[in-house]
């Protein structure tokens, strides 16, 4: 049974493009143009593995699926991307991640991602799932939120699960200082679920509660939902004058999550010259039907076609104060494309 889905983020969405049609610095522009990406990136991903929840467990009335639950309580927040509980109750709290590159794990039980160029240190999403659970149980335990047998609270097992595209490669070492098994793709957690439950033993036999109990737990989980709001002008210290002239912006695409991308900047080998009197005098500018080279010498406009050279991918230009970058949607790839004079 699915009793929350996921929370739009369409107002966010229209937020940051609204902001990027303003007059931005280019750090600003770069920070907003990042925060959208991240966020339909994300939001691609947790619709992928909400996908895979619940195709196996909509019709069960042995499980209950809450999908993106934000808590709010004791001064701490928790963003929850998935809640998946059993009639054992066994609470798995599930971190979605999309590392576009994949992952590899030390046997220190430190998480690298790469970043085009070698391994980069990450935040564990093992601990930061831990913070989640620990304001979840808080919340439970302090509104008495168990289901209750004989007048007992009936303990309560939170399983800390991080799930991967299924597309990532996971690289484990052979020793850790945890559980890695905890670590898997979105694709392989039904089995991962099921093999745990294969391995219950008779002595769990008497925790087991009611459909109805289930779902009434389920259900005041769900109503600890507290939606957040951001003030994006705010985070990246854009501040707005009434009356002032937005500029035009081209759309933005998004683009894979990844880590931090250390691009390759290099100057184009052929210098792009006007198509109708030959002259090298070019400044890029902004227009209705996107940028275009603009003539110094005869006025004349050159419209600017860019691909990466790979078929079915999508690029854009990126601009940082005079200089135009090429982005690939799809590959990840950027270079320096032009500066103005």
């Amino acid at each position: 049974m699915v009793l929350k889905s996921k929370d739009s983020h369409q107002q966010d969405i229209q937020e940051l493009n609204r902001l990027l049609g303003l007059n931005l610095s280019a750090k600003q522009r770069f920070l907003v143009d990042r925060e959208l990406k991240c966020l339909q990136s994300g939001d691609r991903n947790e619709q992928n593995s909400a996908y895979y929840l619940d195709y196996r467990y909509k019709d069960s009335q042995n499980w209950a699926v809450i999908h993106d639950l934000r808590i709010e309580h004791r001064g701490r927040v928790a963003q929850i991307d998935h809640l998946l509980i059993n009639r054992f109750l066994d609470v798995y709290v599930l971190e979605s991640k999309n590392y576009y590159y994949g992952i590899k794990i030390t046997p220190e039980g430190e998480f690298l991602v790469w970043n085009g160029k070698g391994y980069q240190a990450i935040e564990s999403p093992i601990e930061q799932n831990a913070r989640h659970i620990q304001a979840l149980q808080m919340s439970v335990e302090d509104r008495n939120l168990s289901p209750r047998r004989l007048g007992f609270a009936i303990p309560i097992s939170f399983r800390n699960v991080v799930l991967l595209s299924p597309t990532s490669k996971i690289i484990r070492p052979e020793k850790a200082p945890f559980d890695l098994s905890s670590v898997v793709k979105a694709d392989a957690f039904v089995s991962y679920a099921d093999k745990e439950m294969d391995n219950k033993s008779i002595k769990e036999a008497p925790k087991i509660i009611g459909c109805d109990t289930l779902r009434e737990f389920a259900e005041k989980l769900a109503r600890l939902h507290r939606p957040g709001s951001f003030d994006y002008a705010a985070k990246f210290g854009i501040a707005e004058v009434e009356g002032a002239k937005a500029v035009s912006a081209p759309p933005v695409v998004a683009m894979p999550e990844s880590p931090v991308y250390a691009p390759t900047f290099v100057r184009p080998v052929n210098k792009p010259t006007c198509k109708s009197c030959q002259s090298e005098n070019l400044t890029i500018v902004y227009g209705k039907f996107g940028y275009y080279f603009k003539c110094g010498a005869c006025d004349g406009n050159t419209p600017i076609k860019i691909t990466c050279g790979k078929d079915g991918h999508n690029e854009r230009i990126r601009k940082e104060g005079q200089k135009f970058f090429r982005e690939c949607a799809d590959c990840g790839s950027s270079k320096l494309f032009f500066v103005n004079p």
